[in-house]
């Protein structure tokens, strides 16, 4: 019933997608104030308010967009703009964050459309030159240079050339900021890479009701989303299955920045995932237990969102 019209969208329901991340990112304020809801280190709340209405907005359509234009799921649809929302449901002043995850789908493209190009290049720099600005404030985000490696193999252009124009791409902005320092007489601070940690979950005793319950059901929708994956990734298109794989090692990589950053990088998982639960919701065979998890999906998010800040 839901996701019918979410897949070849009316204009309708571009305008009900505004409407609802308008109200998605106002919901806290039912039960909070907004100072403290949007409260930040060192920007004003009005700020992180605009940022939080404008850049996970943007970040959703950008990954719908990108992932529909790139043939990987080839039906249009709205699907994965509304998932990457309720995915971000306990996020509501992760400015960073929202940022750096926003750029990353330039990163994303430039991976994908290294697709059938004997020399990408252009790509290949451009990937070096996103996550090396912004290792400077996550550094661990280098281990996504590693997907240069697997897109290359699983794209069979993979030679050297590729792999030291990367390099190049990944050491100019620190040979920038070397110059920088030695111009102005400061000290290079090189970016301090975290070493593997267990990461300290807070007891499940911690955690309110709504917030299991939301983990509960991503958890249940993403399971689902990787087993129905599998099963239908050989019927793919050639283009579409190497392209999901490309989505796979991003998804791993994005749990070594948990592994080694800590939860505060779980922001980066979202994108990834998001492609995997949307494939699901698109193409599932049985349409009405998938429209009943995406119902309560999107009524665990709403309670869940409700009371984040509590």
């Amino acid at each position: 019933m839901f996701l019918k019209h979410l897949i070849n969208p009316r204009p309708t329901i571009i305008l009900f997608f505004i409407v609802f991340c308008i109200l998605f990112i106002c919901l806290p304020l039912l039960n909070s104030p907004f100072q403290l809801v949007f409260s930040h280190q060192w920007l004003s709340p009005f700020f992180v308010f605009l940022l939080g209405l404008l850049l996970p907005a943007f970040n959703a359509l950008g990954i719908n967009n990108l992932i529909y234009e790139k043939n990987i799921i080839r039906k249009d649809n709205l699907v994965l703009g509304f998932i990457f929302l309720l995915l971000c449901t306990p996020f509501v002043n992760n400015v960073t964050e929202w940022i750096i995850s926003f750029f990353l789908l330039f990163f994303l493209n430039s991976i994908l459309e290294t697709y059938q190009k004997e020399h990408p290049f252009a790509q290949v720099f451009n990937t070096g030159i996103i996550i090396s600005i912004f290792s400077f404030i996550f550094p661990n985000l280098l281990f996504l240079m590693f997907l240069i490696v697997i897109s290359g193999i699983n794209y069979s252009n993979l030679n050297w050339r590729n792999l030291c124009i990367s390099c190049i791409g990944i050491s100019l902005p620190y040979f920038f900021y070397f110059v920088y320092t030695f111009l102005f007489d400061r000290a290079f601070i090189f970016p301090t890479f975290e070493t593997l940690q267990f990461i300290s979950f807070p007891n499940i005793n911690d955690f309110k009701i709504p917030k299991l319950i939301w983990l509960s059901m991503l958890l249940i929708i993403s399971l689902l989303s990787f087993i129905e994956l599998f099963q239908w990734l050989y019927k793919k298109s050639i283009l579409s299955r190497k392209s999901f794989l490309i989505i796979l090692f991003y998804f791993v990589f994005s749990l070594l920045l948990i592994i080694f950053g800590g939860l505060k990088s779980w922001y980066f998982l979202m994108t990834p995932l998001c492609v995997i639960i949307g494939n699901y919701f698109t193409y599932t065979k049985n349409k009405k237990i998938g429209n009943f998890l995406f119902l309560l999906f999107i009524i665990s998010s709403f309670c869940c969102r409700y009371s984040v800040v509590l």
